[in-house]
């Protein structure tokens, strides 16, 4: 099988973000005759194929809610457009990466996202500290990363305190690293119990935590 690439979906747009925002996954869903073909998955975003379906896949409609509640922390649930109109466009300014680098199937499997971190944990730490983001959202991916490995390209979560975007729920854990450096540890987008609101609202409430402190 071919290795996949994935990183930044609009270079110019992601270096102009006011916040640069990294979202890690675990790995891309490919078809069996597509396995052996050459992907990037940033295409389809790039090339708007995803926008058509930006509403019912559910990893894509969370990603695009919670990126504009970044973006624009100060618009409102029911003023956010619908992710396949204007909000769509936010999905361009970010990069977004999986630890398994090779094609997989529709179920992931926690081993082998854990072997797949193992054996190419120095390409994906090097990708991270290229990348140089301001926000990594961890899409249930923070478990499978070593804290040490973490603290060698400067996101040490040992030296900070662990806090939660709602004391209520304990859905997202957030961590900050620095002035300049937040890790938010949600769910995957594709988890069916959180609604798209709640997803959107805790990233928002984490994202301003760390701005007013």
């Amino acid at each position: 099988m071919k290795k996949i690439i994935d990183g930044k979906i609009d270079a110019k747009k992601y270096h102009d973000a006011k916040c640069k925002i990294l979202w890690i996954l675990k790995e891309a869903n490919v078809s069996a005759k597509d396995k052996e073909t050459d992907i990037d998955v940033c295409d389809g975003f790039r090339n708007d194929w995803h926008k058509k379906n930006a509403l019912s896949v559910p990893t894509f409609r969370k990603m695009i809610y919670a990126t504009f509640g970044i973006l624009n922390p100060n618009v409102e649930w029911e003023n956010i457009p619908y992710a396949n109109q204007e909000a769509y466009e936010v999905v361009k300014q970010i990069a977004y990466i999986n630890i398994n680098k090779y094609p997989a199937d529709s179920s992931s499997n926690d081993w082998e996202i854990k072997k797949a971190y193992n054996e190419g944990k120095d390409e994906l730490l090097k990708q991270i500290k290229e990348l140089n983001p301001n926000i990594i959202i961890f899409g249930n991916t923070l478990k499978y990363f070593e804290v040490k490995d973490l603290a060698e390209i400067n996101w040490d979560i040992l030296e900070t305190e662990k806090k939660y975007a709602d004391s209520n729920t304990h859905n997202t854990a957030f961590y900050i690293i620095s002035s300049d450096k937040l890790i938010i540890n949600a769910y995957h987008p594709s988890y069916p119990k959180i609604s798209d609101k709640t997803y959107w609202k805790e990233i928002r409430n984490a994202f301003n935590f760390w701005k007013s402190n």
